[in-house]
């Protein structure tokens, strides 16, 4: 886009008219433009993500609400200001364009009893607000699981809903029609829903229920190679004990079911004992979500289940599903009518940036009612952080009492309307946001004050925040976006680093990055067999490994003397290198050995390069991965013994339990890692350099301890 798009909007950011121009309109330019079509917002776009939002206050007067936003938050902003400030028209009292009230309170009150795709069963009217008892009393007669109540002339309303136990709550308060059906889809699918029975049917036997069936992604369904793929890395990820080799993957609605076969006699009914217990299956999107089911859940109910999340997830917008409807229906008589009426094609538009943005916008307000659910009694305020990709998720969540705060855990349930809320986020030319953070305040008498922030990872991500990269890596995948920042992309590459980084795993500083230099080639021969290495990958002889691949890292160099009787002293030096994947014994590895024997000999110019580059591009790489994993509550083993968590270390052999304000050092010291105990002379715990990763110990205890 070469010029700057003005729009005058109303508070719902309908446009009533709308000017290209070569330059930046100033405010004045602005204020003319929207008092021009009598409307109380103007937006100028710029490109996709960089929308400046003008407006005008109860006085008339105009002022800049935002500069430089995405679509999001020009839609919370808008919504904002309009709630504050509505100004009445100044020029007459007719109904003119642009111009949307709140209507007057004084309608009476409509309780409806619905099911969960919105079918009536009976309706009340009241003159005032319903109570929670009364929508409960409403619900039970008509034995139905919801109630809406809201003003016979207006358009907001408040959700009552029956939890599986049969407790009755407000699902979502004072939202509009379409958010409280988003909101109360979702109640169900976390309270009631159990999957088909039969094929076209939904639990009992009754109609289909709307989250029967998951639409196909715009990008098509995966290939079982690829969520078989997806399952492994996860495996090793994660360091699951569950083979890596040889899974299979079965086809079903949403994606795929990825297992590790069991060979059973079926002749032999008692022949199940012999199966593994607690063996989990691993359910695959179609768009990259992993969910891990374990064996006491039946394959049926667990397959029917994640399928209805993610058609909760991705279901269309109910304009879209109208007019999918509306054109099936066409094409239908069109053809039993063997086409007289001459319709060749049916295409639907997509819904605006703008009501896509407001649809978005409009679903945190049930996030963050949810959320406050979870607060002790008395909290006066929360904070709660999502950093989403579609295969992985981290939620951090604080509440205030005064000066005391407490940390509290996210459930499933909540991250699915995250989800949902992220997914129609994605819809904007910006994709879908990296991190959604909440701050919410409020004291008695007074309604919440909530602060809301999208991260679209202009700045890197703190450590407790910042997923592996292969989360990454899936979500570009499932989400392409035009433009991703630059950081995230080397992150994600493995070229560098993450985020706030911490110094590398080894002595000595790393050199600077320069890209201007050329990158570092290894390309030559050892023992009659191909070195390759570079940044990117290390190959020897067969065995090859990308470096955002690896896991691990060792290299050692060991020198030897020996004495004989009589006889001159001969020296034996030895050089290891390294890098792998888990698990260590039987993963993917590739090393390489350098010996010299008789005399000692400077170290091979083929082994430093290799340390030199695993120092640059990838220790530190696998630094912040370790230290993220530990940040988020993980256990991780480093070294091939050494347990590290966020209370400290522990080792099985031998035997010891160390808190990190009673270590006092770690150094190197004769192909060792020694790890001192404070008043303790010598090392309590000695790890050779040649187990993974141990050469990052000295750094990840400084990290984890500053």
């Amino acid at each position: 886009m070469t010029g700057y798009v003005m729009a005058a909007t109303d508070a719902g950011g309908e446009r009533f008219g709308e000017r290209v121009v070569s330059t930046a309109p100033t405010l004045g330019e602005a204020a003319e433009f929207g008092d021009g079509y009598r409307t109380n917002y103007v937006a100028v776009r710029r490109g996709h993500d960089d929308i400046t939002l003008y407006g005008r206050d109860a006085t008339g007067t105009w002022s800049v609400l935002v500069a430089d936003a995405p679509a999001l938050v020009v839609v919370q902003t808008r919504r904002r200001h309009d709630a504050l400030c509505r100004p009445e028209p100044a020029w007459d009292d007719s109904p003119q364009p642009g111009f949307e009230y709140a209507p007057a309170p004084d309608g009476d009150y409509v309780l409806t009893a619905i099911d969960v795709s919105g079918e009536p069963f009976g309706e009340r009217v009241s003159s005032s607000a319903p109570t929670l008892a009364e929508a409960a009393g409403l619900g039970d007669l008509h034995e139905a699981d919801y109630v809406v109540a809201g003003r016979d002339d207006g358009d907001v309303v408040t959700l009552y809903g029956r939890d599986a136990g049969g407790s009755w709550s407000v699902i979502a308060a004072d939202v509009d029609v379409e958010t409280a059906e988003e909101v109360g889809l979702w109640f169900d699918l976390t309270q009631h829903y159990r999957g088909r029975t039969s094929a076209g049917t939904g639990p009992g036997g009754q109609a289909d229920h709307p989250l029967d069936h998951v639409p196909t992604p715009e990008g098509g369904r995966m290939a079982a190679a690829r969520a078989i793929s997806l399952v492994v890395e996860r495996i090793r990820a994660r360091r699951l004990d569950y083979p890596t080799q040889g899974l299979a993957a079965d086809r079903f609605e949403a994606g795929w079911s990825v297992y590790a076969p069991v060979d059973v006699d079926e002749s032999d009914p008692m022949a199940f004992l012999d199966m593994p217990v607690g063996r989990a299956v691993f359910l695959v999107s179609d768009v990259g979500r992993i969910k891990g089911m374990p064996s006491s859940v039946p394959p049926q109910q667990a397959e029917a289940m994640f399928t209805a999340e993610e058609a909760y997830v991705r279901r269309r917008l109910a304009e879209e599903r109208f007019m999918a409807d509306l054109r099936d229906e066409v094409m239908r008589l069109d053809r039993a009518s063997e086409g007289s009426a001459g319709i060749s094609s049916f295409t639907i538009d997509a819904p605006s940036e703008e009501a896509v943005a407001a649809r978005a916008s409009r679903l945190v307000d049930p996030i963050v009612q949810q959320v406050a659910l979870l607060g002790p009694p008395g909290w006066d305020r929360f904070a709660v952080a999502f950093s989403f990709t579609v295969s992985g998720e981290v939620a951090q969540l604080r509440f205030w009492c005064g000066n005391r705060s407490t940390d509290v855990r996210v459930p499933e349930q909540i991250a699915v309307l995250v989800r949902r809320q992220r997914h129609l986020a994605a819809r904007m030319p910006a994709g879908p946001w990296w991190r959604l953070l909440l701050a919410v305040s409020h004291s008695a008498g007074t309604g919440a004050q909530v602060t809301t922030e999208y991260d679209y990872g202009d700045e890197p991500f703190p450590d407790d925040h910042l997923q592996v990269p292969e989360h990454y890596r899936d979500d570009l995948a499932a989400y392409p976006r035009a433009h991703t920042p630059a950081w995230l992309s080397a992150y994600v590459a493995g070229a560098g680093a993450g985020p706030g980084e911490p110094g590398p795993a080894t002595q000595g500083p790393m050199p600077p990055a320069r890209p201007a230099q050329p990158v570092p080639v290894l390309d030559t021969q050892v023992r009659r067999k191909r070195l390759y290495a570079d940044p990117q990958q290390i190959t020897f002889g067969r065995h090859s490994l990308a470096l955002d691949q690896v896991e691990w890292v060792s290299y050692t160099a060991t020198h030897t003397a020996t004495k004989r009787f009589l006889y001159p002293t001969t020296h034996d030096s030895t050089w290891d290198f390294a890098v792998g994947r888990y698990p260590y014994y039987g993963g993917p590895v590739v090393r390489v050995h350098f010996y010299q024997a008789g005399r000692r000999a400077d170290q091979p110019a083929e082994w430093t390069f290799l340390v030199n580059l695993a120092r640059q591009y990838l220790e530190p790489r696998l630094l912040t991965e370790l230290v993220a994993r530990i940040r988020r509550g993980e256990t991780i083993t480093i070294g091939g013994s050494v347990k590290v968590g966020q209370g400290g270390i522990a080792c099985a052999k031998p035997r010891l339990s160390l808190r990190w304000a009673s270590i006092s050092a770690t150094r190197p010291h004769n192909g060792m890692i020694w790890i001192y105990q404070a008043g303790v002379e010598k090392p309590v715990l000695t790890v050779p350099l040649s187990h993974p990763n141990a050469g990052l110990i000295p750094d990840l205890f400084a990290t984890l301890t500053s």
